[in-house]
């Protein structure tokens, strides 16, 4: 009976650790650009480049992460055109804060939502990522970038 018991432990604890470390966030890094993105559960690597990568999620959630460079132009002015860029494609913005060293920014358009956050890096270079999920299906991948990025 006790080889029994150890042996359900034993089953209990493994199948733990394999859910906890399925749900966890995974690293992603851009070397030239000098920063790292945690990936959440579920997303799958679909293409990389020296800039940044782009990941499938449940319900066909898309994120996108890469990094630029800001040349000539501020962070803040980098992130308000990309606002214009983004209202000229069809996106309604619903939300926005740009700050000196962060920005983030949401919209919606076609029934999907589209949340934006970059973050000044160094120098000139910004880091950046892009989540487009289903309105109807608002994943908790959206609400776990929210609540790993609010400063």
């Amino acid at each position: 009976m006790p080889m029994a018991r150890f042996l359900l432990s034993l089953v209990s604890i493994m199948f733990c650790s394999t859910l906890l470390h399925a749900q966890a966030w995974q690293p992603f890094g851009v070397r030239e650009f000098g920063f790292i993105f945690d990936v959440p559960p579920g997303f799958v690597l679909t293409q990389r480049s020296d800039q940044g990568a782009e990941f499938r999620g449940e319900n066909d959630a898309l994120l996108t992460v890469w990094g630029a460079r800001l040349g000539e132009h501020s962070f803040r002015a980098e992130i308000e055109h990309r606002m214009v860029e983004d209202e000229k494609e069809g996106w309604k913005l619903t939300y926005r804060r740009v700050t000196p060293k962060w920005a983030s920014y949401s919209g919606i358009k076609n029934e999907q939502i589209r949340y934006v956050r970059a973050i000044a890096v160094c120098n000139d270079r910004a880091a950046l990522f892009v989540i487009i999920t289903a309105a109807m299906k608002k994943s908790r991948t959206i609400r776990l970038w929210c609540e790993w990025c609010d400063p």
